[in-house]
């Protein structure tokens, strides 16, 4: 329910209070379908505010900090920098959240997908928009009917059980859920089913209107809670009977910015097991193809011949030689036909005892050829193994965890076919590899230059840094943790400081914080780097065991 009206009416109260007073810093895309919309608060505080359009399973969410522009991120809106915010509001009777400036200007949220955007609005025209700009300029923008709205409605049909039952009696059709659906305005299927299953699936109005107040109170009152389905996929609730494994938050944005991060994940964990298949397929494509290729009887005759043809010149020394480059001579190794002759082609500036010699090294280069292909075919066969294990192994995965540690494990296994083995997915990197747990990795730099590689090439933006505190070190990179792995964290603060010039003190300071809040000085020299957002742990220097 992430994208449910009560999801975004508690998410824009919420923004009301973060962000009324402050003001607009910048609008820009840096990622197809998805905008940042850039405050900084009445107390000085830098907020992003993310909304992505293109996809159901995500929506809005909150980041906090100042965040630089990418080179390529196109600049939006711009006459509409520097204003400040006088309110932040939700549309009574529509999913669509409105962000009020001192200039008259509104910028709309409008978040239902498929057709999510973001509008500038003056004078209730549209002068500005995210996507379709072209077809949308000059066109008025909705503005709300004159009724109650969803909020005021329910809460009067939650107030008159008599009411409820009048209209769930009369305006609704179809089976009890379609019924609930028409007559509670702002209730989705999913809310229309959770009010069924409180009424304990009783059909009567009377069971469904105790069911129905139940879940609208809950709404009214949220308790933000970021779930997992059994396959993995996370889920958003404001109901309070999320499942107990469930991450709880007080704030509804603070929930939807976890949901969103976990979605994200799941998302490119998805997409990442389905290019790894579709490289394994194609992998796999190539090794039987080779194999249907394969055809040893075919050298083996060749070099065969080359034997022969050696042999009868050797028998034919002195025979005339009238023509310089081809002579017949009798096949005497044929004993049904020995009267029988052989054309063999000559080098002319060859004598025949030469061109006998050149036969017989030419077959022994076939016959090479031939153990070399040999060779290779028990390697591509080989291959061909692995890679079908690989692909039965990917089928019988079920939930982004299973496929994000089995990525992370054979993320290296698809090389190109040969005979070669396939080296495991750390030896490839140029850096020191620590594995932590099956699913967590710490990669650790060799100088300052690889310092420089890891952390700017080899690192995504949630991966977690670690470096020395007031020490010349290595800087390390922790993938596939999150800030709340402090187990893992700790090791690897260890770590870091063993390799580091403080590694013979009993306690090193070591910092910590996520890769995105470390970036490239200007004057700075390769492996130096400006660090925001840092935290400190103490520890013990020590070796990591099971180094790569």
């Amino acid at each position: 329910m992430h994208r449910n009206y009560f999801t975004l009416y508690h998410a824009a109260m919420e923004l009301h209070e973060k962000l009324a007073g402050g003001i607009v810093t910048d609008l820009c895309s840096e990622h197809k379908n998805e905008l940042r919309l850039s405050f900084k608060t009445i107390h000085g505080n830098h907020l992003q505010l993310i909304v992505v359009t293109h996809s159901p399973q995500l929506n809005l969410y909150l980041k906090e900090g100042f965040q630089a522009k990418a080179k390529n991120a196109a600049t939006l809106m711009s006459d509409v920098h520097g204003a400040v915010v006088t309110s932040v509001e939700i549309v009574a009777s529509d999913r669509v959240i409105l962000i009020r400036l001192d200039d008259n200007a509104t910028i709309a949220l409008q978040l239902f997908h498929p057709k999510s955007n973001v509008f500038l609005v003056r004078e209730k025209l549209i002068t500005d928009a995210f996507k379709h700009k072209t077809d949308l300029l000059g066109k008025p923008f909705p503005t709300e009917e004159e009724h109650p709205g969803y909020l005021r409605s329910l809460e009067t049909l939650a107030n008159k059980k008599s009411l409820f039952i009048h209209r769930f009696n009369t305006e609704g059709s179809g089976n009890s859920e379609e019924k609930l659906s028409q007559i509670l305005t702002g209730f989705d299927r999913t809310l229309a089913m959770e009010a069924m299953k409180r009424a304990d699936n009783r059909e009567s109005a009377e069971d469904l209107f105790s069911g129905f107040q139940s879940v609208f109170y809950e709404l009214l009152d949220p308790m933000a809670a970021v779930t997992e389905k059994k396959n993995g996929e996370p889920g958003f609730t404001l109901l309070h009977n999320a499942p107990p494994d469930a991450e709880l938050f007080d704030s509804v944005l603070e929930g939807l910015s976890r949901y969103n991060k976990a979605m994200h994940r799941y998302l490119e964990t998805a997409d990442e097991l389905k290019t790894y298949r579709a490289k394994l397929l194609q992998q796999l494509a190539k090794a039987e193809k080779e194999l249907a290729q394969y055809n040893p009887g075919l050298l083996e005759e060749l070099a065969a011949n080359y034997d022969l043809s050696g042999h009868l010149l050797f028998s034919a020394l002195y025979q005339e030689r009238t023509d310089p480059l081809s002579i017949s001579v009798k096949n005497i190794f044929d004993s049904d036909n020995p009267q029988s002759e052989v054309t063999i082609q000559l080098k002319a500036p060859l004598s025949l005892r030469e061109n006998a010699e050149a036969c017989f090294e030419k077959g022994s280069k076939t016959r090479g050829k031939l153990k070399t292909m040999q060779a290779r075919h028990e390697g591509v066969a080989e291959k061909k193994k692995e890679l079908e294990e690989l692909l039965a192994k990917t089928s019988a995965i079920s939930t982004p965890k299973e496929a994000r540690r089995f990525i992370e494990n054979h993320g290296g296994s698809v090389k190109k076919t040969g005979s070669g083995p396939a080296k495991s997915s750390g030896s490839s990197l140029p850096f020191r590899s620590v594995q932590l747990t099956p699913s967590i990795t710490l990669l650790i730099g060799k100088n300052a230059l690889n310092n420089e590689l890891l952390t700017f090439s080899h690192s995504r933006p949630d991966d977690i840094w670690l470096h020395a505190r007031g020490a010349a070190g290595s800087h390390c990179l922790l993938k596939g943790a999150t800030m709340d792995h402090q187990t893992e964290i700790r090791k690897a603060a260890g770590i870091a400081a063993w390799y580091s010039a403080a590694k013979h003190s009993k306690l090193v300071p070591v910092i910590y914080t996520l890769k995105k809040y470390v970036h490239r000085g200007k004057k700075l020299a390769p492996g130096q780097v400006i660090v925001e957002r840092e935290k400190v742990v103490m520890v013990r220097p020590e070796k990591g065991a099971n180094e790569e």
